[in-house]
């Protein structure tokens, strides 16, 4: 009896929890790149100072990549730096 009324609510039901998740995810962090401030740290590179920014990738809320972007901010400590980074 329910049988030609199921397939039309499964298709709503979907459709609305695709757009629902599409409308808040610049807010929930579902997809992206995410850069979380606490993990950041500086050293010195070349007589410059780096900044690393730590970043994670997020697809329906699990993180699929993590890693480091550097930004040097043209600094030159030549004799002033005390961390060097490693020159990997």
């Amino acid at each position: 009896m329910f049988a030609h009324i199921k397939s039309p609510l499964a298709i709503i039901a979907v459709a609305g929890i695709i757009l629902t998740a599409t409308i808040t995810s610049p807010f929930t962090k579902m997809f992206g790149k995410y850069y979380h401030d606490s993990k950041d740290f500086s050293c010195c590179k070349k007589d410059q100072l780096v900044i690393h920014h730590y970043y994670t990738v997020n697809v329906f809320w699990m993180q699929v990549s993590e890693g480091y972007t550097e930004e040097n901010t043209g600094k030159s400590l030549i004799g002033e730096c005390n961390i060097k980074c490693s020159e990997e």
